[in-house]
């Protein structure tokens, strides 16, 4: 039985869910959030949600804050489920109230709520990823969870991968969720064991060349941003990590060749293949070092 939708969401993970929805069931609107500036530029960019949605034709909203006019259109239209991903906007508790609020979460509940599971999941070298299907209600994340599904990973997963994969695996759930609708029934968290995890900020991706390990997850969490980046401002762009124990000074360049540049950490060597200097283009990191006149033995800068 289709399901009539209203879609809450805004990145290309929500997108991708949405997608997934559209084959199934009827979307009788889309929100999202507004046009924001982007690029140098800054020029007015639409969402990922609202791109798609434009190919649709589907009623698109763009409010800055979730109000009860919109609320009233949005049963106007004959919603009968609101389905939240990513949306990035606080849900009053008019629309919880209003029609059954089903949020998916890209951790396995209750860890790691908040509004950086992908990337906390990265940081953290974990290898089993999970989406969540849960009953909204005013917590953070602590709703009654209708649906969990889990992936494996023998090793660590960039942004863009991970979320592509959980993308796809929470649209899957959501339409078994959906089916299931309105027999099935939620189960309570367990709120003791809840971990949170925070709204990145421009800060975190500052690294230094203590541990090398530390340096490969943030290129992984933070490719789209705010990328990874020394004190001076030097964008680490592409890099590997080799594990092994080291004499040689925290930052001391150990070997150079055409293909890149390696840099002692406190657990290995960090072999630097292209970098971003501030306000120019990406170029291989040997080529940064030889305009530095940087020599092995010397700290990489």
């Amino acid at each position: 039985m289709k399901v009539k939708i209203a879609f809450f969401g805004t990145p290309l993970f929500a997108r991708e869910i949405l997608e997934l929805l559209s084959s199934s069931h009827q979307i009788v609107a889309v929100i999202t959030q507004p046009d924001r500036p982007f690029g140098r530029k800054q020029e007015l960019k639409a969402s990922e949600v609202k791109e798609y949605a434009l190919t649709q034709n589907y009623p698109i909203y763009q409010p800055q804050s979730l109000d009860d006019t919109l609320l009233n259109e949005l049963c106007t239209l004959g919603a009968e489920v609101f389905v939240v991903v990513a949306f990035g906007q606080f849900f009053p508790s008019s629309y919880l109230q209003a029609r059954l609020c089903l949020n998916i979460h890209a951790s396995l509940l209750p860890s790691m709520r908040g509004a950086s599971p992908l990337q906390e999941m990265i940081l953290q070298d974990e290898r089993k990823f999970g989406v969540s299907v849960m009953k909204m209600d005013e917590g953070m994340d602590s709703g009654e969870i209708m649906a969990l599904s889990y992936l494996q990973s023998p090793h660590n997963l960039s942004l863009e991968v991970l979320s592509h994969s959980l993308a796809h695996l929470g649209g899957k759930v959501l339409l078994k969720t959906l089916s299931l609708l309105p027999s099935i029934k939620g189960m309570k968290q367990i709120h003791c064991d809840a971990t949170y995890c925070k709204k990145i900020k421009k800060e975190e991706g500052c690294v230094d060349f203590s541990s090398g390990k530390v340096i490969i997850n943030k290129l992984l969490a933070f490719s789209s941003w705010p990328s990874v980046f020394l004190e001076n401002g030097l964008k680490i762009t592409q890099a590997e990590f080799i594990p092994s124990k080291r004499s040689e000074r925290v930052g001391e360049i150990v070997e150079i060749d055409e293909s890149g540049v390696e840099v002692a950490c406190l657990d290995g060597v960090l072999k630097v293949y292209e970098v971003q200097p501030p306000s120019k283009q990406k170029m291989k990191a040997s080529d940064y070092i030889r305009g530095k006149r940087a020599k092995k033995g010397e700290i990489f800068c």
